[in-house]
């Protein structure tokens, strides 16, 4: 039999098809996720009726019945979410006994050679149901992809019977294989970076793409956890609508969002900058609800895989889902005082029985601050509670404004904490200010993440920085760390004087009253010590004595070149080199002698 013998008219049209498929209008995919889901679901029903179509005319060319035999779905196909140029991931399952294997080959060619003749990529294999399990038990991508296996033609019970036993599979290994599903997740992003602070992602491999959010479907499978609250499916449903733009305008299956395709791909997503602040371009909404749908995508992976993990701390599977028994009788879990209204349980910092988030504005202060102060992580629907916390009282509280100096005293730990403060809607609250730079993209190749990211990675990094200074410095090098660059809103001018005219109410309404004067001088001025060293001469005694009429103070000097060193290290490698922190220091060093041989006063 040839297999061009074989009708195939669905099938060669197939390409041409999916990228004419009428797709969401601006306005459709402004309006919400269901747009883009209803527009996916009709190229899967492109894609169905095409394969079902193939399917029944080979078989029927072959002479065989279609029993004992299957064509199955899996990958993005399985799911119903592929996109306009996606593979088609097809998989011919049969028993290994209705057929002969001269039977399974000649079906097998007359389901494969159309499609590569309409010129559609395809990733193919035919497998017996004991094939099935052996390669989804040594290949772990092969596994993730099965778990969303889907019947299309022939026996229904072959595939049945294929994904019955993949699934029990996968959930009998899932305590061995865990280790390395996230092992594959942390080589991924180590690869591909992070899709939230990313000018040019990859849609599908980068931290927080679409890979991930299918991990987190796998590791649902496998009962170790269950699947995670929030906005997950509307992040995920996002970058699938970018990545279907992007490839009906490039008409291919790439999932790598270049720079060109940007303006385009945000006026066909309805975007013109509204979306996130006054000014900003429809290219710069685009980035910033990538780095939001990543952000959330990221912050239900990171959860999930924790919830698994405490499954397998948990001495056997009885023990997953059940309460835990003492001598047959149900028992309290262990539970150890943390703070007011705050407590451990399984690792996580949980509420307390009768704290009330609603009535006590500094909780979620003072969770922020045990989470950065012990390394545990705030439980998922303790930051959901927390979402009911009111408006602090201005200015905030001597309590609230210690926690709130923990947290950003804390180094690197402040970074997950704010990082899940922030996702919960609570840092916008306590500086509604934090918005205007929230997930703005920084277009500077030489930057390595969003705005307000950057100042979260600065006071991290001042952090080790500030130590040795007095408890007022350190408080002033910290604050100033954190809203340094708190100016670059949209259509603002120079972010350092746009900063400086911002920071000051920020601080009055947060209490920092006393160090305010400094810390809109040092915003404001944040700049001048890596500029000058860099452009100037730092032997010059006109440069130096400029530079020191700035400054004013030696405690201000030292103050600002610990944060002209944080901003530089939490913008990458490349902005804090060997090369400029030996002119920065030298600068330092000569305003600093210079300043000191001044009579005070003068």
């Amino acid at each position: 039999m040839s297999a061009q013998s074989v009708p195939v008219p669905l099938v060669s049209t197939l390409g041409r098809d999916r990228l004419a498929c009428e797709a969401p209008s601006p306005a459709e995919y402004a309006a919400g996720p269901q747009a883009g889901v209803s527009y996916r679901l009709r190229l899967a029903g492109l894609v169905d009726a095409a394969l079902r179509e193939l399917f029944d005319g080979a078989v029927a060319a072959c002479g065989l019945t279609g029993t004992g035999v299957a064509l199955a779905v899996v990958g993005s196909n399985g799911r119903r979410d592929g996109g306009p140029c996606s593979d088609l991931d097809c998989l011919l399952i049969h028993d290994a006994h209705t057929l002969s294997a001269a039977d399974v080959e000649r079906l097998a060619t007359a389901l494969w050679y159309p499609i590569w003749d309409a010129g559609l990529k395809l990733d193919h294999s035919v497998r017996t149901l004991a094939q099935c399990r052996q390669i989804a038990s040594a290949d772990l991508p092969a596994a993730v992809g099965l778990l969303d296996i889907r019947h299309l033609a022939g026996d229904q019970m072959v595939t049945h019977r294929a994904a019955s036993a993949v699934l029990e599979d996968w959930r009998r290994a899932a305590r061995r294989r865990l280790g390395e599903l996230l092992t594959s997740v942390s080589r991924r992003a180590e690869r591909h970076g992070e899709l939230a602070y990313l000018i040019e992602p990859d849609l599908k491999e980068a931290r927080g793409g679409l890979r991930d959010a299918v991990v987190i479907n796998a590791l649902v499978a496998s009962w170790l956890t269950d699947r995670p609250h929030g906005a997950l499916d509307d992040a995920y449903h996002h970058v699938l609508d970018v990545r279907d733009c992007l490839q009906r305008a490039t008409r291919r299956p790439n999932t790598r969002l270049i720079l060109p395709e940007h303006d385009g791909i945000a006026e066909a997503l309805g975007m013109d900058g509204s979306g996130v602040a006054s000014a900003a371009t429809g290219a710069d909404e685009l980035l910033a609800t990538n780095a939001e749908a990543a952000r959330l995508i990221s912050g239900a992976l990171d959860a999930t895989v924790r919830r698994a993990r405490q499954a397998l701390r948990r001495p056997s599977p009885a023990g997953l889902r059940g309460p835990t028994l003492i001598r047959g009788r149900r028992a309290a879990p262990r539970l150890r005082a943390l703070g007011d209204g705050l407590v451990e349980h399984d690792g996580e910092v949980v509420l307390a029985v009768g704290a009330d988030p609603a009535t006590d504005p500094g909780l979620a202060m003072r969770a922020g601050e045990i989470s950065a102060r012990t390394g545990l992580p705030l439980s998922p629907p303790t930051l959901e509670s927390l979402k009911a916390s009111p408006r602090l009282p201005e200015p905030w509280p001597a309590a609230v404004r210690e926690d709130f100096l923990a947290i950003i005293g804390s180094g690197e730990r402040q970074v997950a904490v704010l990082e899940e403060l922030d996702l919960a809607g609570l840092l916008t609250r306590w500086v509604p200010e934090w918005a205007l730079v929230r997930n703005r993209p920084q277009r500077a190749a030489i930057h390595r993440h969003t705005v307000d990211r950057h100042m979260v990675e600065a006071c991290a990094t001042a952090g080790p920085l500030a130590r040795g200074l007095p408890e007022a410095d350190r408080v002033t090098l910290l604050l100033a760390a954190l809203f340094h660059d708190i100016g670059k809103v949209p259509g603002g001018g120079d972010h350092s004087e746009e900063g400086a005219a911002m920071v000051w109410p920020i601080l009055i309404r947060m209490g920092f009253a006393d160090v305010a004067p400094d810390i809109e001088h040092l915003v404001r001025h944040h700049l001048m010590l890596a500029d000058i060293a860099t452009t100037d001469d730092p032997a010059d005694p006109a440069v130096v004595a400029r530079v020191a009429g700035v400054v004013g103070s030696r405690r201000l000097l030292r103050i600002l070149a610990a944060l002209t060193e944080a901003d530089a290290r939490a913008v990458g490698e490349r902005a804090w080199t060997v090369w400029r922190a030996q002119l920065v220091g030298e600068l330092v060093a000569r305003v600093d002698a210079h300043l000191a041989a001044v009579p005070a006063g003068t």
